[in-house]
């Protein structure tokens, strides 16, 4: 009975700790989400980790409706820099992350709880 018990609170303990499959941690844009291919170009992050620039030239989404983007005309002295960007970055989760590792800490502690009570209790019968 105590092996069947332990074994019942270690498996639902694991999955608990376990993240659900649905949850999506990072958000990953194409080219068709976007209307223009100007919301592409705003969307554009360095090093493009979601691929809106397939011939690295700095210009995103180039068959999207909306023109090309506007590209710096004057002379900076050679900057490499073909686009500001515009807005805040997209970060990934932060704490929300932390969530489901905490509840399933949580669930881990109270079904080692109620295994540990009831060795207990089966040594006192």
């Amino acid at each position: 009975m105590r092996l069947r018990t332990f074994s019942a609170a270690a498996l639902l303990a694991a999955a608990a700790t376990v993240p659900l499959a649905g949850a999506a941690f990072a958000q990953d844009r194409d080219c068709p989400d976007f209307a223009t291919q100007a919301e592409a170009q705003q969307a554009l992050a360095p090093g493009d980790p979601e691929r809106l620039d397939r011939d690295n030239d700095g210009i995103a989404c180039e068959n999207n409706p909306g023109g090309a983007a506007a590209t710096s005309t004057s002379d900076d002295g050679g900057s490499q820099v073909a686009a500001t960007p515009v807005g805040g970055v997209e970060a990934g989760g932060g704490p929300s992350d932390v969530l489901p590792i905490a509840l399933g800490a949580l669930a881990a502690g109270g079904v080692g709880a109620v295994a540990a009570r009831r060795a207990v209790v089966a040594r006192r019968n």
